[in-house]
């Protein structure tokens, strides 16, 4: 098995001890796919984009029409049990844990430092704790999660990270 690098050189913040996995239906299973999917998790996936439902120890989020992300920890295997549960003629489950880079922000002035360049709303009543948005920073595509009243996940494309990074250290000053 291949080690995870960091992208950025292991910075203060980058987030790390984490997996991500994603898991798709197609649009004609999609009600078997989620019964499938909460037999194998041991709860319900959210109903709506930008909503994270917790199941055990894991985060659950609706990325698209019939498409799912899991969060959870780098040492917990998952794939092998999802991939018996959900067979190539009703989805699919995919690692992306070694194509997102996630940095976190944190502090009370995080949600301002976000607002000079994420064109969202970052208010507490608006984007709330444990809510996230697909959007975008300095023209690069992130995944932006509420973690806490004062803590920001990052996901972005590996690729993209120390753009994201350099901008947000930019934003900060």
């Amino acid at each position: 098995m291949f080690e995870r690098q960091s992208a950025l050189g292991n910075v203060a913040g980058e987030s790390r001890g984490w997996a991500l996995v994603q898991a798709a239906a197609f649009n004609s299973t999609h009600a078997e796919f989620r019964q499938a999917m909460r037999r194998s998790l041991g709860g319900d996936l959210p109903p709506t984009i930008g909503e994270v439902f917790h199941v055990n120890g894991r985060q659950l989020l609706k990325t698209g029409a019939e498409q799912y992300w899991i969060i959870t920890r780098d040492s917990d295997d998952i794939i092998p049990g999802l991939q018996q549960a959900i067979p190539a003629q009703m989805g699919a489950i995919t690692s992306l844990s070694h194509s997102r880079t996630c940095i976190f922000i944190e502090g009370q002035h995080a949600a301002a430092v976000l607002a000079k360049g994420v064109p969202l709303d970052f208010h507490p009543d608006v984007f709330r704790v444990d809510h996230f948005a697909l959007t975008g920073i300095h023209h690069t595509p992130v995944l932006i999660h509420r973690t806490a009243e004062d803590r920001y996940d990052i996901y972005a494309l590996r690729t993209y990270a120390m753009t994201v990074w350099e901008w947000l250290t930019d934003a900060v000053r």
